[in-house]
């Protein structure tokens, strides 16, 4: 029977290269696990080896970090594609403009809502009254919208949105016209039924041809089309530009002037846009007969308001997500914990050798703590590669935009490696403990 000092020769010479066989372990030992060295390029590629050597258990073990890496990128990514595209339906109000409606931005009761129908509807006397009154107001529109469909020929629209508006809306809105122009004053004045397109809407009715000059049925009223609207595109697979636009006194006219109105106003820079909202205010509380104690029976909504709504409503989204991940993370980072322990129990003698031929504990505990964060950065790699996929897969099949994110990425990885350090941490300081007269009795 092989004595102690024999199994040691026997190792010693399989960590300077002079065995020439062996089993299966004295191979793995001849990898270089067991090479005392404090070189970090050296440990990477000792930790690879051995990680390789145990695949099935090493793809168990970061799978809990994968599925948190996996969540972190890819919720970042779909909510980041979210918040393009909110931002760029909310830029569509116009710069410097806002808009005074009955009803607040939020969410609210069904009492609320019959409250909030109570009050007096916008005229177009209250539009005029704020473009004479507010000095720090540049245009003003007021809008009302119905439900119709467009027709041309055999070729029909579903029942999209009508706007009625002034000319002013065009800059109101920072709108931008594809082809022909917006209505003028004297059509607006004169209740003309004439009509400017959505570009899906001009699309559709008449494929190739030219559609300015045309006519197009309105509900059952004829319309001359006089324009074109540049596209907006889509957000979550709804299109932005399924409308049409004619003059606001026209829809008075057509459809009645019981319709629920709202007014956009557009101030005349950044630095003007509180002056116009008070000035607004003011207007609008005089002509409504409103007491000083009293409340507005009207809301003015700014986009940083619907930023500030938006923001809000994705907080929980936030919360949720850092939840499961940092939960997944955890269980990741325990079984990782869990798995660097039986290693260190199963290379007892393996540790007492390396010390016994001159490793340091400082050698241990590198070589330890550096296998743990190879080990949970291999499964942050393949969660990156898994929410890159789950990304495109969202974006191509469903109508949820997504983008990847730099900062998302570089800081999943960044955690999954600080993750397996962490919680590789004690293993890995268990071992550089370990005695090496006491480990080399290990059986």
């Amino acid at each position: 029977m092989m004595s102690e000092q024999d199994k040691i020769r026997k190792t010693t010479r399989v960590l300077h290269g002079s065995a020439g066989g062996g089993g299966g372990e004295a191979r793995a030992e001849a990898s270089g696990w067991l090479l005392p060295t404090s070189s970090f390029l050296e440990s990477v590629v000792s930790a690879l080896k051995t990680i390789r050597a145990n695949r099935m258990r090493s793809l168990l073990t970061s799978l809990g970090i994968l599925i948190g890496v996996m969540n972190v990128v890819g919720m970042v990514g779909i909510i980041s594609g979210v918040n393009r595209s909110v931002a760029d339906l909310f830029s569509s109000m116009g710069t410097n403009s806002f808009v005074v409606t009955k009803m607040p931005a939020g969410n609210f009761n069904y009492a609320e809502y019959l409250e909030f129908m109570r009050r007096p509807d916008f005229t177009y006397a209250d539009a005029e009254a704020i473009a004479e009154q507010c000095p720090a107001v540049v245009a003003v529109s007021p809008q009302a919208i119905v439900l119709r469909k467009i027709k041309r020929g055999s070729r029909s629209t579903k029942a999209i949105g009508v706007l009625g508006v002034t000319p002013e809306y065009q800059y109101v809105s920072d709108t931008d016209l594809g082809d022909g122009r917006f209505f003028a004053w004297p059509e607006s004045d004169r209740k003309r039924q004439v009509a400017v397109l959505g570009h899906p809407v001009a699309e559709h009715l008449f494929g190739e041809r030219d559609p300015i000059g045309q006519t197009v049925l309105v509900g059952n009223r004829r319309f001359r089309v006089v324009g074109v609207m540049r596209p907006m595109g889509e957000m979550f697979g709804q299109s932005l530009d399924d409308y049409v636009i004619i003059p606001f006194r026209t829809v008075s006219k057509l459809y009645g002037s019981k319709l629920m109105t709202r007014l956009s106003v557009k101030a005349g820079s950044g630095e003007a846009l509180d002056a116009a909202l008070e000035q607004v205010e003011t207007v609008l509380r005089i002509r409504r007969g409103l007491r000083p104690e009293e409340r507005n029976n009207f809301e003015i909504i700014t986009q940083s308001q619907l930023t500030e709504m938006y923001e809000n409503l994705t907080k929980v989204t936030w919360i949720v997500m850092i939840g499961v991940s940092a939960i997944a993370l955890v269980v990741g980072g325990v079984g990782i914990m869990n798995i660097m322990m039986v290693s260190v129990t199963e290379r007892t003698r393996e540790i007492g050798i390396r010390k016994a031929v001159g490793a340091r504990s400082r050698d241990v505990l590198a070589q330890f703590l550096v296998e743990a964060a190879v080990l949970s950065g291999i499964g942050g790699l393949f969660g990156l590669l898994a929410a890159i996929g789950l990304t495109k897969v969202i974006a191509s099949a469903t109508p949820i935009p997504a983008s990847m994110e730099l900062w998302s990425i570089v800081l999943a990885l960044g955690v999954s490696i600080s993750v397996g350090v962490f919680f590789g941490f004690y293993p890995a300081s268990k071992a550089a403990k370990l005695d090496p007269i006491e480990s080399l009795r290990y059986e």
